[in-house]
């Protein structure tokens, strides 16, 4: 798909040097996020195996990396979807994602909380938005939240 085609809806991405820089956040490869086989957050099917196959029926633990673009406007979180909160995604992280997951409970509670306000940053702006700073409605607002009236 031509990202700069004038075909599709604004807010358009812009080439620059002839590349389109998607800040998608991801580094859209599989891994391993699941501490074995009794993984709660194990898939019981591999749908990247073929149908029917005992590769299939193994189970999977290998999950594409989601974009965190957008991720504020979508509080279904994790491969499966059955989080709530950023936070409880962050911490189900297991596997090659184990180091992520010290690195963040190594952190104070308000780095902590400060990580998680970052992600809520990442959201795409409905077309026309003027503001960078919006609710979850996309009204504008004032940045930092103790300057609103």
């Amino acid at each position: 798909m031509d990202l700069t085609s004038s075909q599709l809806p604004p807010p358009r991405l812009r080439a620059q040097n002839g590349v389109v820089e998607v800040p998608a956040y991801t580094d859209l490869k599989l891994h391993d996020i699941c501490s074995g086989p009794d993984d709660p957050n194990r898939e019981a099917l591999d749908m990247n195996q073929p149908a029917g196959s005992p590769a299939f029926f193994a189970g999977n633990t290998k999950f594409l990396t989601r974009k965190l673009w957008g991720a504020a406007k979508k509080p279904n979180y994790f491969h499966h979807g059955k989080f709530t909160t950023m936070r409880e995604a962050i911490l189900a992280h297991s596997g090659e994602a184990q180091g992520s997951r010290n690195a963040f409970e190594a952190l104070s509670a308000n780095d902590r909380n400060a990580i998680i306000e970052f992600l809520k940053t990442l959201q795409v702006l409905p077309p026309g938005t003027r503001r960078l700073v919006v609710d979850e409605n996309g009204r504008p607002r004032s940045w930092p939240p103790d300057a609103e009236d």
